[in-house]
This record gives structure tokens, C-alpha cells and sequence, in this order.
């Protein structure tokens, strides 16, 4: 199964999109894929499909949701690279580090909850 799940934030008072593509059978671990400049476009969905394929549960957090939620841009256009670029500029490293903890702890618990069932 594929497609954008919520993950919650670290201290629960916000919420942001991630991509997630779930292997068929019971996943062998979970990978946080993490995005480039250009947000969860098409290349980071289909590196995520290739590892559910794989056996794996493959989730990307939006990293840039509180810049621009959804932003998918591609590398070839030369406006969208410079709209990749002034988006890194303007990222909080220290954020988006806790953005991808919150990705890991709700990997975890999908994991959880699979292995039970």
C-alpha cells in the first residue's frame, strides 16, 4: 500500500505529510527516506516504492511543511532548482532533525503494529 500518512510532531502540536509505501508481506524494517531539495517528489516516491518491493516499509517526511507543505519540484527546471535552493536556505536543520525523529517513531509503531496483527 502507498500513499501520504500524518506523522505527528515530536511534541504533538502539529501535524505533516509523509510518504509511505508498505511492503506486501510483514515488513523486514522500516527506512526513513530522506527527501533532497526538491521536497517528496516522483524520484523520492519511487525510491520508496522500489524498497516496499524490496520488503521494506519506506516512509519520506515533507521536511519542508513549515516553508511550503507539498512542494515537489524538479532538478531539470531552472526556476524550480532556484525554488529548491531558497528553500534549503530558509530550512531549520535543528527541526527538520526532529521532523525526522518523529518520522522514525511512527515507522516504529507501523512496524509494531503489523508484527502484531
Amino acid at each position: 500500500m502507498t500513499g501520504m500518512i500524518t506523522v505527528k510532531t515530536l511534541d504533538g502540536d502539529a501535524h505533516f505529510d509523509a510518504y509511505s509505501a508498505e511492503p506486501a508481506q510483514t515488513p523486514r524494517a522500516a527506512i526513513v527516506v530522506i527527501q533532497e531539495i526538491f521536497g517528496v517528489n516522483a524520484g523520492i516516491r519511487s525510491k520508496c516504492d522500489a524498497l516496499a518491493k524490496a520488503g521494506y516499509l519506506a516512509i519520506a517526511p515533507d521536511l519542508f511543511w513549515r516553508i511550503r507543505p507539498g512542494i515537489q519540484l524538479d532538478p531539470d527546471v531552472a526556476d524550480q532548482m532556484q525554488q529548491a535552493l531558497e528553500l534549503m536556505g530558509q530550512f531549520d536543520q535543528d527541526t527538520g532533525i526532529r521532523d525526522i525523529q518523529a518520522t522514525i517513531q511512527t515507522a516504529r509503531e507501523k512496524i509494531l503494529c503489523q508484527v502484531r496483527d
